[in-house]
């Protein structure tokens, strides 16, 4: 006989006491749920807080943004653009509830992974279990041993936990049968076999009267979570006897069934107490469609529409939450009608600004784009700003009531031009000094005489290099200056005697100088090096190649010493290169 196993369901009543909870006590119980040693018993709470959570967050967000539009009369439509901007920044506790959040759902994950490791090593030790217990029906020892053993397996069947839901089934029903097998086809003991066979039968009587019990339960959740467990009890308990195997079973059975439909009719009048619910939310966000639908509206008459505007969605709210998924579609239609009125209300007053009221807004935002920038010293592009500020203030008509705005845009102009004005002349005489002394370096080098000894020489060419660079940045006033400076250095180099390896590597460090901090010109530098050190390459291998090719002789062995010598010096010029590339690098 195949019994039928009713599967296991986590399932909650609905809580409705979090919709009383204040922010900072929804993030604590968030916390104190966090400390369940079975996250999943709590994921279903856990997210209807998320949830209350964030329509308590999108609510205040949105009445801050209405008590804005409910004083546009007061004031400017920039100050409700600025509030635009403000209300899609984190609340203060948004960020604490996202922290807590993400822990709970990093000890969900580990106790999935967890709990699926232990099923899937409590599998494999069930297996084995009915390997021993086959092996058990085919032993000729002792029957009072095999027996022994036989309970000692059951007993280990009984204490090992569960196994993955997919294989809970067929593990069970394989065995279920090797136990039927050992009873029924193995020649046992009868009065072993009978005695085995009472006490299942009375475990199992002890259960019936359980699930009996579970009929009178109040709690939905308790009776189906109890009756689970006593399944899963009866499923490791062994057989009784065959007449009574039906019997016994069809009464659980029975029993199970009549808690199931209890449990089905519960969630079938949810389901359309939660359907009713719906509809009485979504007619209630009709009612506010309709509060804008009328044209020409007056003051007034927008008072009264917010005023039960208002008052519908406190209806709305008091009707309380939904399962999870209407939840969020009711959601969604509140905010889709709250947020066309507000947006409908505010174009009206939009539209109803004076064309005086228009002109000191945009004049004001420009006046203030210009106080923003008056202390800048970004000379050349703030400039650019100001003065397209100023064509700005020119599209706009002369009003009396922006008089005083001008004078603040004026004065923050002022401010600004007088201050690049007179950082200009300081540059000037900043750049007319440094020029003098760029010129006092250049006469002092081309006036400086050699040493005998080269390496005084260098000391002092380096002296005079440093003292270069200590006169500033090279301007373009200065460029015919500096290149005559390194055109004579140069010149100083040649007449020391140095090699010509020696004097590419300073004329390289003179041109990095040269090149400041110009990485695109460091960069193409290094391109130019290394094609020329592919082209040296290719030479070499064009000359190893040709001297594979010479005969043995007299008149051949000039040819293989001139080969050689230039793959030498080609060797010893890319190993030149490869230095000059290091010293860009370190540029």
């Amino acid at each position: 006989m195949t019994e039928k196993i009713i599967e296991t369901s986590d399932i909650k009543e609905v809580k409705l006491d979090n919709n009383q909870l204040i922010l900072q006590d929804l993030i604590d119980k968030i916390n104190l749920l966090c400390e369940s040693n079975n996250p999943y018993s709590v994921s279903k709470e856990i997210e209807e807080i998320k949830s209350v959570f964030y329509n308590r967050i999108n609510a205040y967000k949105k009445e801050t943004e209405n008590t804005i539009i409910n004083n546009t009369k007061e004031k400017l439509s920039k100050d409700i653009e600025d509030n635009k901007e403000s209300k899609n920044k984190y609340h203060p506790l948004e960020i604490s509830f996202k922290i807590s959040y993400n822990l709970f759902k990093k000890l969900k994950k580990e106790f999935r992974n967890k709990k699926t490791n232990e099923e899937q090593k409590n599998l494999e030790i069930k297996k084995q279990i009915i390997k021993e217990i086959d092996i058990l029906s085919k032993d000729e020892e002792s029957l009072k041993i095999t027996f022994e053993k036989f309970r000692l397996l059951q007993k280990k069947w009984n204490s090992t936990g569960y196994v993955p839901i997919t294989e809970n089934n067929n593990i069970w029903q394989s065995y279920q049968h090797h136990v039927e097998l050992f009873y029924d086809y193995i020649k046992l003991n009868k009065d072993l076999r009978d005695l085995d066979f009472k006490r299942n039968f009375e475990e199992k009587t002890q259960i019936l009267e359980k699930a009996k019990k579970l009929l009178k339960e109040s709690s939905i959740n308790i009776a189906h979570k109890v009756l689970q467990e006593l399944h899963e009890h009866w499923k490791n308990i062994g057989p009784v006897e065959r007449e009574q195997r039906d019997i016994i079973w069809r009464k659980f059975q029975s029993i199970s069934k009549e808690i199931n439909t209890k449990r089905n009719d519960y969630f079938l009048t949810l389901k359309q107490q939660n359907k009713q619910k719906l509809e009485s939310k979504n007619l209630l966000c009709k009612k506010i469609d309709d509060l804008y639908s009328f044209k020409d509206l007056s003051h007034k008459d927008w008072e009264k529409a917010t005023t039960k505007c208002k008052g519908f969605e406190e209806e709305w709210r008091k009707l309380g939450n939904l399962n999870r998924d209407n939840l969020k579609v009711s959601w969604k239609n509140l905010r889709t009608s709250l947020d066309n009125f507000y947006n409908a209300k505010r174009e009206h007053y939009k539209n109803k600004k004076i064309i005086s009221k228009k002109i000191i807004e945009n004049k004001l935002a420009i006046c203030k784009q210009a106080e923003k920038l008056k202390n800048s010293t970004d000379w050349h592009k703030t400039a650019k700003e100001l003065i397209k500020l100023q064509e700005e203030w020119k599209k706009f008509p002369h009003s009396s009531l922006s008089n005083e705005i001008w004078n603040r845009f004026r004065l923050a102009c002022n401010t600004f031009f007088n201050a690049r004005k007179e950082n200009f002349k300081n540059v000037i005489k900043l750049e007319e000094e440094a020029s003098n002394k760029k010129k006092k370096v250049v006469n002092k080098l081309k006036k400086l005489n050699l040493s005998e000894s080269p390496k005084n020489t260098l000391k002092e060419l380096e002296v005079i290099k440093l003292e270069w660079k200590n006169t500033g940045k090279v301007t373009k006033r200065d460029k015919s200056i500096n290149d005559e400076f390194y055109k004579t250095l140069e010149l100083k180099y040649e007449k020391i005697g140095l090699s010509k390896i020696e004097l590419d590597n300073i004329k390289l460090q003179n041109k990095i100088d040269l090149i400041g901090d110009n990485k695109n010109a460091i960069l193409k530098e290094k391109n130019l090096i290394k094609m020329k050190i592919d082209s040296l390459k290719k030479e070499i291998f064009q000359y190893e190649n040709n001297i594979s090719f010479f005969g043995h002789g007299n008149a051949t062995e000039k040819l293989l010493l001139q080969a050689q010598n230039k793959i030498s010096n080609s060797k010893t010029e890319i190993a030149s290169l490869y230095k000059k590339i290091q010293m860009l690098n370190k540029a």
